[in-house]
């Protein structure tokens, strides 16, 4: 008995009406909006996961979404060229909705970035696990909270249960229907980039206050004491003032953290119903 033939009776054994063939694709349809979030969203470990461990998470739980889309295998097209054109699709909602899902940490790494420019810390870097670059010590840090977090607080469940909501109300024989025009889906997209930097605006605010007054501190004392070399003493009072101000507030920055990781998953909902 062939392997297909085998495949074939262990499906009818478990109640499966369907062909292998026609099951392969589907479960292909379905990793390929599954898979660019597992591989882009840095909750997921970004790029410190090897990748064949993060292919492998995406068919699994490609397999597991499998079941939703069972009844509609026969709908799938056969041909070449409008097959294709569903694997565009599939591969399109994917990558937009793990866009959604990733703007927060890029805030939280944009925040990071400009303490540490102020603060002069920009020259101590760190291997960011996350990230498989050098990055700098705040950029790191803001990282790894945020992950820990989104963690805590199960977003990762809710981004899983909202990607499964997705393949039932598109199924991926289906091309997205846009009930309130493109646009409205493509605003929902771009507005991250706006919220990314005001996010990263907000959580840097802390550390910025913090290097800005020891700036002005240290300018009025070298008007006072113009002998003192007040660059090469500021160099060494502003990552510790910011260090300071940083850990006094960071209650205050968890919770803005968990604002903001509930508006992103509010907007990831709203975009898989602009899909419809």
């Amino acid at each position: 008995m062939s392997p297909t033939n085998m495949l074939e009776q262990l499906f009818a054994e478990m109640g499966l009406k369907t062909s292998v063939s026609l099951t392969i694709l589907g479960v292909a349809l379905i990793a390929c909006r599954v898979l660019p979030l597992c591989i882009m969203s840095p909750f997921l470990g970004g790029d410190q996961i090897d990748p064949q461990v993060k292919i492998g998470v995406g068919v699994l739980l490609s397999i597991v979404l499998f079941p939703a889309i069972e009844p509609r295998l026969g709908e799938l097209p056969i041909r070449a060229l409008p097959f294709v054109i569903l694997i565009l699709k599939e591969v399109f909602i994917g990558t937009s909705l793990a866009f959604i899902v990733s703007f927060v940490f890029e805030a939280a790494r944009i925040a990071g970035n400009l303490v540490d420019v102020m603060s002069g810390a920009q020259m101590a870097q760190v291997m960011a696990p996350l990230i498989q670059q050098q990055a700098t010590i705040y950029s790191t840090f803001k990282m790894m909270i945020a992950t820990v977090l989104f963690l805590t607080l199960d977003g990762h469940h809710v981004v899983i249960q909202t990607l499964g909501d997705s393949v039932l109300a598109l199924p991926i024989d289906k091309m997205p229907g846009f009930s309130q025009g493109m646009f409205a889906y493509f605003s929902v997209v771009l507005r991250d980039f706006g919220d990314m930097l005001r996010i990263g605006l907000i959580l840097s605010g802390p550390g910025l206050i913090a290097t800005f007054t020891t700036d002005l501190g240290m300018g009025m004392i070298n008007r006072v004491a113009t002998q003192l070399q007040v660059f090469f003493v500021a160099m060494a009072i502003k990552p510790l003032m910011a260090a300071i101000m940083t850990f006094l507030v960071i209650y205050m920055i968890l919770d803005r953290m968990k604002v903001e990781f509930g508006n992103m998953l509010d907007m990831l909902k709203d975009a898989v119903r602009l899909l419809l």
